[in-house]
């Protein structure tokens, strides 16, 4: 349910339900939470493997998001808070999926 993140030389403890997405920025990740964002010396597919797999789902190649944190579905984009997030034709599919949106 937890996650710890080193980011400007501490180790941070993130909560699942707190963050809203995850942003791949080549050698750093951009963890997005409620309150602040955090950046990490990661890559995307390393933070991946350390998230729930229940709760977060990679709908493009620079974004996990959390799914319970969509707030509206269109053709190509979500949106979490405000902001608008891309997501790639071949993870629509699996993202309509896990929404329950048919």
């Amino acid at each position: 349910d937890e996650i710890f993140i080193k980011s400007n030389g501490s180790h941070v403890r993130l909560m699942f339900s707190d963050i809203l997405f995850i942003e791949g920025m080549g050698d750093y990740v951009k963890y997005v939470t409620t309150g602040k964002t955090y950046i990490a010396h990661s890559t995307l597919k390393a933070a991946a493997e350390k998230m729930n797999s229940d709760l977060f789902l990679k709908v493009h190649r620079s974004y996990i998001v959390n799914v319970e944190k969509v707030l509206d579905v269109t053709d190509n984009s979500i949106k979490i808070n405000n902001t608008v997030i891309p997501v790639s034709k071949s993870n629509k599919a699996g993202l309509r999926m896990k929404l329950g949106i048919a």
